[in-house]
């Protein structure tokens, strides 16, 4: 005992620069006993799968239990031998990337050479954790066309829990209400999530390098990162002694895809998209390869509607619609070494993808390349049957950088009126955008580093037991932002028609935007988290499981272009789950849990914002003369009208879960599932320097400053996310299903920000249980500084695009007979809320102060009071409008041909078989009651297509 409290020990004090990790694998865990029912210690189990590298190891103790650790996900034989009984052969044992399964064993007396094979049904459910958990295997991912690109990040398309939308062309995903960034995304238990925390699209990768891919959306193990938004696990394939591999087709002309946009333009894809992968031993029995590739060459053309190809046809002389593109290579390799009781498991992952997309109302294209490379090594250890270790270090630098599309001028921005404010013109209703599609070409200087290393210590005595984990963590993540200007400068030019109404009557500009230089450094922090975490799974009896754990972070985050420090916090997450097993044969399975799990860190604050300064130079009275010049002094320096409060943290989620599972016959499990999550202290600018005489506007307290904004913690309202969760699988050779339902609600919590002019004139409008934005806050003045524009919470910045009443899915593969391959998958979503109605009074109310206030030292001030929006109706969340309802249905009819060792398949998919035409958002301002583009909605579902899919595996 004195060893293996030293070797955990050891763990807990190894430099900082390691950190506990979450593994990709599953686990097999069990009791041994003999026929009447006492333990055996001693016991040599093992497990072997022909599709997994090497041999798993370990031996019961003094009570009988072993636990088969680090598992890749496969169909495994699990042999109990010791002498004087004979060998027992468990086969069939499916494990699952993250789960652990229960498999117990009877010893009977035997002699040598003597085998007793078991076959029982594979123990779907999990006995031993809280959270709760979907797993889609490879083969489902490959067998359904949930997606038409055959993205990994199609499972989550299956998931319940999980809302997806599309903006500009971008698949998003959310998780039980959070934003696309706060999703942790993990390789083999490595971190890949890029480090500005964009979403999973950034990572991609073949399919058939995947055999299981886990997404936990609740009561994340205090081993995972900081992560709010779910923790998704990839477990990707591995060599074994048998080489094999696999060659896949995708092949859709543009002439199998139909039309869903009446006169206007449908997504239509023309695409060739080539999958390899092969696998096999480097040194037999001790080393094997794998590796993956894909090449792809997509067009896919663009959703207008009428109106909008009719404006782009009046307005640009021989106008043509033209495709976005994408042409890319992504390829990972991986390398898997056993050595006794020790694995060392590495890979490299490369997924540089650019990507030309054109927006509805654009003439040409904007560009970006998105992705990166990502590496890991892994050392995983068994040093007895007690005690397991884990040691890794990962990198990866997935960012994004803006391509040259080739157009040129400035953004030419042509609208159907404008609105005078502030001695400005204001574009309303915006009709086209033509020239540079882009104001500025991003370059993202980002990177990731991860150590890791933790243990596993099992105790147990009589019928408890003790699994402890402890672990450190480290991670230094930098993110940055580099804006090249198009234009040398001259970026933006916005035009009014000439006539209202009349789009071949030309128009005239009345704005014009010209940047001081041609580049600038927005912002560029590093970060750092140092951590440490512990937690205890405790078997009070063999049937009930209580987890209790702590993870604490120390964060530190510098503004390197500043040279500030912006955060340094002490973040403490607990959390604390039981499961209990209702049944002896745990069959029915009832779990809770509850949990504080932070975000990633980085937080990006604007405690200062560099400019390279502008004039912004406007034709008032559209004379063709600019007279008006409005000059922005450029920034090199913090601003002086930001600060930082010294408590600054991390926003978390604080979330409690409840579930029920039941595994019914012929492999097929039940479940029911409750949550509740708050989106706590998110990231906000607080205005801190106005002065107020009841609902009056009185000046400033600093006169020479006009507003100043604290980069803070949102402590006066927050985000709540409820739902209802009922889903089925099924996992047999032969079929495979998920099916789920969920109702999800959700409100915000709290009242108005201090010094919010919404709190001021529209105090009572503040309920919200619709479209209520962004789960993550927002840290820049223009958001936070006057909730009255609605913005923050509109689908124009898909910050409500998470929000959906109502979620079906369905993925069903079925083997049926004569070698057919039949598949499909089924997406109902309720629609998405607009965010609150606006409107505008036709002048500023005087109970809230005059339109501008003189000072004490004779400075003349705007009333932040004066204006003119207003809610349109008493609380925010009434009169939201809802995009339609959307119904997807993906159809797979194929059939599989054996030559020998290889099995041919051959498959006709059909996407949006019943062709439905439903909008996925809002047009920019459609939620303005005094906007042309009141209730206009965009992005309408892909239509119906046809894809063939040839696939050779050996």
């Amino acid at each position: 005992m004195r060893g293996v409290f030293g070797a955990l020990l050891l763990t807990l004090m190894t430099p900082a620069w390691l950190a506990a990790q979450t593994p990709a694998g599953g686990r097999v865990s069990g009791s041994v006993k003999d026929e009447q029912g006492a333990a055996m210690p001693g016991v040599a189990i093992s497990a072997r799968s022909d599709g997994a590298p090497g041999v798993y190891r370990t031996t019961t103790d003094r009570t009988g239990t072993y636990h088969l650790t680090d598992l890749p996900p496969a169909e495994y034989e699990i042999t109990a031998e010791i002498a004087g009984f004979a060998t027992v052969k468990r086969a069939a044992v499916v494990v699952r990337a993250g789960l652990a399964a229960t498999v117990d064993l009877t010893m009977v007396v035997g002699g040598i050479g003597e085998t007793v094979e078991v076959r029982m049904e594979t123990p779907l459910l999990d006995t031993r954790h809280g959270s709760q958990a979907v797993n889609v295997s490879g083969e489902l991912l490959r067998s359904v066309p949930l997606t038409e690109r055959r993205e990994w990040y199609g499972a989550l398309a299956a998931t319940p829990g999980v809302v997806t939308s599309e903006f500009a062309g971008s698949k998003l995903f959310y998780v039980r209400g959070s934003d696309t960034g706060m999703t942790l995304v993990q390789i083999d238990g490595a971190d890949v999530t890029a480090a500005g925390r964009p979403g999973v699209s950034y990572v991609q990768l073949n399919t058939d390098a995947i055999d299981d891919i886990q997404i936990q959306t609740g009561g994340p193990s205090a081993a995972a990162p900081l992560g709010s938004g779910g923790v998704i696990n990839i477990a990707t394939a591995s060599g074994t002694n048998r080489v094999r591999g696999a060659a896949t087709v995708f092949a859709q002309p543009r002439r199998w895809n139909d039309s869903n946009q009446p006169g206007g333009t449908s997504t239509a894809v023309d695409q060739t998209q080539i999958d390899l992968s092969l696998g096999g031993p480097v040194l037999r029995d001790r080393v094997w390869g794998f590796g993956s590739f894909r090449h792809v060459d997509t067009s896919t053309g663009v959703s207008r509607s009428a109106a909008q190809l009719a404006a782009l046809r009046a307005l640009v002389s021989g106008f043509e619609p033209i495709d976005s593109t994408n042409q890319a290579h992504f390829w990972m390799t991986k390398i898997t070494a056993q050595a006794g009781r020790h694995q060392l498991a590495a890979f490299y992952q490369e997924d540089a993808n650019p990507v030309f997309t054109i927006g509805a109302t654009s003439q040409f294209p904007s560009g970006q390349a998105t992705g990166g490379s990502a590496a890991s090594v892994r050392l995983s250890s068994i040093w007895s049957n007690r005690l397991t270790t884990r040691a890794g270090v990962s990198y990866n630098d997935k960012s994004r950088e803006g391509l040259t599309s080739g157009a040129g001028g400035p953004n030419l921005r042509i609208y159907s009126g404008t609105i005078a404010s502030g001695g400005r013109l204001t574009g309303n209703g915006q009709l086209a955008s033509l020239g540079s599609p882009v104001l500025s070409r991003p370059t993202q200087p980002n990177d990731k580093i991860t150590g890791s290393l933790d243990a596993t210590l099992y105790l147990s005595q009589g019928s408890t037991a003790h699994e402890i984990q402890a672990g450190l963590f480290a991670q230094r993540r930098v993110q940055g932002n580099h804006l090249v200007y198009t234009n040398d400068g001259f970026t933006l030019e916005e035009h009014v028609l000439r006539q209202a109404g009349v789009l071949t009557g030309g128009s005239i500009a009345f704005h014009r935007q010209i940047m001081n230089g041609p580049e600038l450094t927005t912002f560029n922090q590093t970060a750092r988290d140092l951590a440490a975490y512990v937690q205890d799974a405790w078997r009070p009896s063999p049937r009930i499981t209580v987890t209790a754990g702590v993870r604490v972070d120390q964060i530190l985050v510098e503004d390197t272009v500043f040279h500030l420090t912006t955060q340094r916090s002490l973040e403490v997450g607990p959390r604390a789950g039981v499961n209990h097993a209702l049944t002896a044969d745990s069959r029915n399975v009832a779990r809770a849990h509850w949990a504080r799990v932070h975000d990633q860190p980085g937080i990006v604050t604007t405690t200062g914002t560099p400019t390279v300064g502008q004039r912004d130079l406007y034709d008032l009275n559209l004379d063709g003369t600019f007279e008006t010049v409005f000059v922005t002094p450029p920034t090199t320096g913090t601003i002086l009208n930001r600060t930082i409060d010294p408590d600054l943290h991390q926003p978390y989620v604080q979330e409690w879960g409840a579930g029920y599972s039941r595994q019914l016959p012929r492999g097929i499990a039940a479940n029911v599932d409750v949550a509740r999550r708050r989106f706590v202290d998110r990231t906000t600018l607080l205005e801190t320097n106005g002065r107020f005489n009841g609902r009056t506007f009185a000046g400033y307290i600093n006169e020479s400053q006009n507003d100043i904004y604290a980069a803070t913690n949102n402590r006066w309202n927050t985000p709540v996310y409820s739902s209802l969760e009922l889903s089925l699988t099924k996992h047999t050779p032969r079929v495979q299903t998920l099916v789920s339902y969920v109702r999800q609600w959700r409100h915000i919590d709290g009242t108005w920000q201090p010094h919010d002019p919404a709190g001021f004139i529209q105090p009572e409008a503040f309920a919200n249980d619709r479209g209520i934005g962004s789960s993550t806050g927002t840290a820049t003045a223009t958001f936070d500084s006057n909730s009255l524009s609605g913005f923050h919470m509109t689908q124009s910045v898909t910050a409500s695009a998470q929000w959906q009443d109502h979620v079906v899915r369905a993925a069903a593969a079925v083997n049926a007979p004569w070698s057919l391959m039949l598949s499909a998958n089924y997406t109902f979503q309720s629609g998405t809320w607009s965010g609150p109605i606006v409107t505008r009074v036709s002048a500023p109310d005087p109970a809230f102060g005059p339109p501008t206030v003189t000072l004490s030292n004779g400075r003349t001030v705007s009333n932040p009071l004066a204006t003119l929006l207003r809610f349109a109706y008493p609380t925010r969340g009434e009169g939201q409008l809802r995009t339609p309802d959307l119904h997807v249905l993906n159809l797979r009819a194929g059939r599989r041909f054996t030559l020998r060792r290889v099995k041919l398949d051959a498959s006709l998919d059909v996407f949006n078989a019943a062709n439905r035409g439903a909008d996925l958002g809002f047009e920019f301002g459609a939620n303005q009651t005094y906007n042309p583009l009141f209730g206009v909605t965009i992005d309408r579902q892909r239509p119906r297509s046809a894809q063939i899919v040839i696939r050779a595996a050996f």
